[in-house]
């Protein structure tokens, strides 16, 4: 067998999506867009990576691929026709191992020949070839409660080969493992799609881990968020076996890393407040809210402080052990608040960062309210709040979705409310579901309570 790379023929994708978009309802009825114009082919022989941030729609394009959902408009295709259903040439593989723990290992794996006609002794034989070729020769009538974690993804990936699909599909399918045994996995599912005859002749695997995607596909596609909305496309001809170590290795991690980091952190000035609130006349220009805790924003700009030898991004998220992804969204919290700058693949204080951390715990909570308050969706809903003095938590999450159309307002809402009750500025009854401009009292009480936990 060579190490060189497969390469697609010039016949139709084996799986395809034409001009997809999709939005989901959600609480309070409102519309969702998780996809925006999607384009994406999947070609015989090619194993493809779909990388992107948590969230970004990469689960959903995969069920749209393989015909779990439908799209809200566009074309799904399979071999240059159109998918109406579940795609049989397809199987998945999920993050969670998704066994059922009343069935054996060869139980498991026969469920995936549920939606195929077969005689008993076909099904027997295939399970059979499934189990020995995925390593599970031994554990035919084992439970999964019997099983590791490694182990209980094998049997997963069996259940999706069992019926020789051509197009074998990864939906995170090693982030719940430990690291040697992802590792260890990657390999031996790269080693069965290159043996032909064995494996899936192509593989579609969405992966929030850069390295990952260089060390396995052929072609390497990033989504980027909110809408899901295709960037970078980039080919991987590198031979395998890969080697992180290599230089052209690294030098395509860089570039992944380059492009995610511009695209999410653009060297542009902060936003600038609006001076009325007018949802209609401020959409479109608008900062979305990263969806993280006070206390991670705070934690990172402790590290920073203690560490300032750390200014690089890709050292900051080893550092503090995230995914690049969770990081860029704690960066992009930190520098929209105006208390980070990041130049390029920087990360440096600003004068009024350095003045934060600096400060006492109420002065953090004065610069933190100033800050956040100038943020156009905050200035909008406090407005609003003092003129009514409480609204009901429907009425806000609207008015967020309204102006945020492409993020989701339950959660955008869930986070305002955090980084306002650790300013002092907003907060919600649990009870009542009622938002309110806390008086100075239940400012001082909820800051006692630990509002940067939340």
């Amino acid at each position: 067998m060579t190490n060189s790379v497969p390469t697609h023929n010039a016949a139709a994708p084996i799986a395809q999506l034409c001009a997809v978009n999709k939005s989901f309802t959600i609480a309070g009825g409102h519309e969702l867009k998780v996809l925006d114009n999607i384009d994406l082919d999947i070609h015989e022989g090619e194993m493809l990576a779909l990388l992107g941030q948590s969230g970004s729609g990469k689960s959903t394009i995969l069920r749209c691929l393989t015909g779990l959902i439908e799209p809200s408009s566009g074309r799904v295709l399979a071999d240059g026709r159109p998918l109406h259903g579940v795609n049989s040439d397809a199987s998945v593989v999920f993050q969670t191992f998704a066994l059922y723990p009343w069935l054996t290992v060869a139980q498991n794996v026969a469920v995936g020949l549920m939606a195929h006609r077969t005689s008993r002794a076909e099904r027997d034989a295939a399970v059979g070839r499934a189990i020995e070729l995925i390593g599970l020769g031994n554990h035919h009538a084992a439970y999964p409660r019997e099983l590791s974690g490694g182990m209980r993804q094998r049997v997963g990936i069996a259940r999706a080969l069992v019926s020789q699909p051509r197009l074998l599909c990864l939906d995170e399918a090693f982030s719940a493992l430990d690291v040697l045994t992802a590792e260890n996995l990657r390999q031996e599912l790269i080693t069965l799609w290159r043996g032909r005859g064995t494996g899936p002749s192509s593989v579609f695997m969405v992966t929030h881990n850069i390295e990952e995607a260089v060390e396995m596909a052929t072609r390497i596609v990033v989504l980027f968020p909110h809408p899901g909305r295709l960037g970078l496309v980039l080919e991987n001809p590198l031979p395998y076996p890969r080697d992180s170590r290599d230089l052209e290795f690294q030098r395509l991690v860089k570039v992944i890393h380059e492009t995610i980091t511009t695209m999410t952190l653009p060297d542009l000035p902060a936003e600038t407040p609006v001076a009325g609130h007018p949802i209609s006349r401020a959409r479109g220009r608008m900062e979305s809210i990263p969806l993280v805790p006070v206390a991670q924003i705070l934690g990172l700009l402790s590290i920073l402080h203690d560490t300032p030898e750390l200014s690089n991004i890709y050292d900051i998220s080893d550092e503090i052990g995230k995914e690049f992804g969770e990081t860029i969204a704690l960066v992009k919290a930190a520098e929209i608040l105006e208390l980070i700058d990041t130049p390029k693949d920087e990360v440096r204080f600003t004068e009024l960062g350095r003045r934060f951390v600096a400060a006492d715990r109420q002065g953090r909570r004065a610069i933190f309210a100033e800050q956040v308050f100038k943020l156009r969706i905050f200035h909008i809903i406090i407005a609003l709040l003092k003129e009514y003095e409480e609204v009901d938590a429907s009425r806000v999450i609207k008015d967020i979705g309204s102006a945020l159309p492409y993020d989701n307002p339950e959660k955008t809402f869930q986070t305002m409310i955090a980084w306002g009750r650790y300013a002092g500025l907003m907060d919600c009854n649990p009870n009542t579901r009622k938002v309110f401009v806390p008086k100075d009292d239940e400012r001082a009480v909820g800051a006692d309570a630990g509002g940067a936990d939340r």
